[in-house]
């Protein structure tokens, strides 16, 4: 017993000793980013450095810098020096390798005992690193009015894979904030959740959104748990997704929807191609690399997205086989549309509001600003259906309901974002914040509104050809309002002045007035519509050829 209680004595000691001189934090939560390239896996707080494990996962060959002035701001604003980095060189290019993913240390001051929360900050320009509200424990932080909605999970074959956003059903994360950055620890990932219930939220890789090639996974909040088995995108299983009364009726239902027109079978056929280099086109693959070797070429870059969407254009993007299975995808999803119709129409619940919800926006955001043979995929859809359905049934079924305003607003969309329709007046803030009326900025005008935003390089390409256009026509009665998407009103300023537009400039803030939704636009970049003197919309998504040719005839 002597020695037992010897023993126990000295792991006490040095169970102490290490919770005193060092700490590690595996996967830190965080409150927010502004790169999902780079990511924190791992910190240790020591009495002599706080070391911070950096992994930067991206495509391979892409370069990134860490810059020498990165510090860690508490919460008091103290800031602790970068020290020295391990695996990488500070202020220099750092070229990513085959595999796309860096890992390396980085070594700052010793935080104060103080400290529960710092941001890691890079700079101050719009482009630098900042990631806040880290967490220095590896437990989530607790509300007081956080409802019993826990949602627990395993991530399956995705060993780089570190955290999970939780975002809103379609949030478009270059504009929201997501609702949670969420760490996933050897596999297991735990969140417990405020959210508004009964809604359908969306988890989704960081590392694959970096990317631009996700497939979230989509549930409804409820309450009690919620057990979530996520893949990878590129992965042949579907997730699953049990717990709840609404999840498990959505869930059920697109499982049988899709054993009964075997998509499985169709995306395996797509992967293999991929994998075989037999899905693009030759020409398709080498533009393809000739834009990746331009990636810091932006002229160059420009001039080959021309040529590739001609490509497009031709139908020549793709191989023959890949073309055919195209031709496949669409006509099964087609009438997976139609199945799911039916059931809509026949099996009313949140479920199926939901899904009636999800079809009204796919036709919204296809046939405003489609190219026709996209919207071709929903001529087949009834849209006076869809409305009846929503009159009739769904909105006496869900009065109060957040569906309920946003499929109006869908609605009205379609109903005046037409050719011969109104344009739909609204307010935003200038670029020095001041608030401003369109309709003040283009009546008795022929007017060019344009939706863009400083993400969105076919947008601004299309802005800038239009300057000639609008230095041509200006004093004979034309006029251009550009309204930019932005997550902050910076990059908004910056864009334009790096643009030089010489138009008024609106900037639509986290979407705030829900212009993109009263348009039409859903999470595209932008989109333009010309109106007439009287407000009429003349043309939608003309090209510069397109807006001359009518200004000659208007104006001239």
């Amino acid at each position: 017993m002597k020695y037992k209680s010897l023993f126990f004595g000295f792991c006490l000691c040095l169970c102490s000793f290490l919770s005193w001189g060092q700490r590690v934090v595996e996967v830190p939560w965080y409150k927010s980013t502004n790169t999902e390239m780079f990511d924190i896996i791992k910190i240790e707080l020591t009495e002599d450095a706080t070391i911070l494990t950096g992994q930067v996962d991206y495509f391979p060959d892409h370069w990134f810098r860490v810059v020498g002035r990165t510090v860690l701001r508490g919460e008091n604003g103290k800031e602790y020096k970068l020290l020295k980095a391990k695996g990488i060189t500070l202020n220099e290019k750092m070229f990513l390798p085959k595999s796309g993913r860096m890992t390396f240390q980085l070594y700052f001051e010793s935080l104060d005992d103080s400290e529960k929360n710092v941001d890691y900050v890079e700079g101050n320009h719009e482009d630098d690193w900042l990631i806040r509200g880290i967490r220095l424990s590896e437990e989530q932080e607790q509300k007081a009015e956080m409802q019993e909605c826990v949602i627990k999970g395993e991530v399956i074959d995705r060993p780089y894979s570190h955290r999970l956003a939780l975002i809103g059903y379609k949030d478009d994360f270059r504009i929201h904030e997501p609702y949670a950055i969420i760490p996933v620890r050897n596999g297991k990932f735990e969140y417990t959740c405020n959210l508004e219930k009964n809604k359908v939220y969306e988890l989704v890789f960081t590392d694959e959104m970096a990317k631009s090639a996700w497939r979230p996974i989509e549930f409804f909040v409820e309450p009690g748990e919620i057990k979530i088995t996520a893949y990878s995108y590129d992965s042949d299983e579907n997730p699953i997704v049990r717990g709840g009364i609404l999840n498990e009726q959505y869930w059920n239902h697109c499982q049988e929807r899709d054993k009964k027109f075997a998509l499985d079978d169709i995306y395996r056929q797509s992967r293999e191609l991929r994998d075989e280099k037999r899905y693009f086109s030759p020409r398709a693959m080498e533009l393809q690399a000739l834009m990746e070797q331009a990636k810091n070429n932006r002229q160059k870059r420009d001039s080959l997205y021309l040529y590739y969407d001609q490509l497009r254009e031709n139908k020549e993007e793709l191989t023959p086989e890949a073309n055919a299975l195209l031709a496949k995808w669409e006509l099964t999803t087609t009438e997976i549309r139609k199945y799911d119709m039916n059931y809509i129409a026949t099996s009313p619940s949140l479920v199926s509001y939901f899904m009636l919800m999800k079809e009204i926006k796919n036709v919204s955001d296809y046939l405003v600003h489609a190219l026709p043979e996209e919207a071709k995929r929903f001529s087949f859809v009834d849209l006076q259906q869809l409305e009846h359905l929503y009159i009739t049934i769904y909105k006496p079924m869900f009065p109060e309901h957040p569906y309920t305003s946003s499929i109006a607003l869908m609605l009205q969309s379609l109903d005046r974002i037409k050719v011969g329709g109104n344009y739909i007046d609204f307010t935003a803030p200038d670029l020095q914040g001041n608030p401003v009326r369109l309709s003040e900025q283009i009546d008795g005008k022929v007017a060019l509104i344009d939706l863009w935003a400083s993400w969105c390089g076919p947008c601004r390409r299309a802005a800038k050809s239009m300057i000639p256009v609008y230095e041509k026509y200006k004093s004979k009665g034309f006029t251009v309002v550009g309204i930019a998407r932005e997550k902050a009103m910076q990059t908004a300023v910056a864009a334009a002045a790096q643009d030089g537009y010489p138009w008024k400039i609106l900037v639509e803030i986290g979407d705030a007035g829900n212009i993109w939704s009263m348009y039409g636009v859903g999470n595209s970049g932008g989109g333009t519509f010309l109106v007439d003197r009287d407000g009429k919309i003349l043309a939608i998504s003309p090209t510069t050829e397109e807006v001359e040719d009518i200004l000659k005839k208007m104006l001239e």
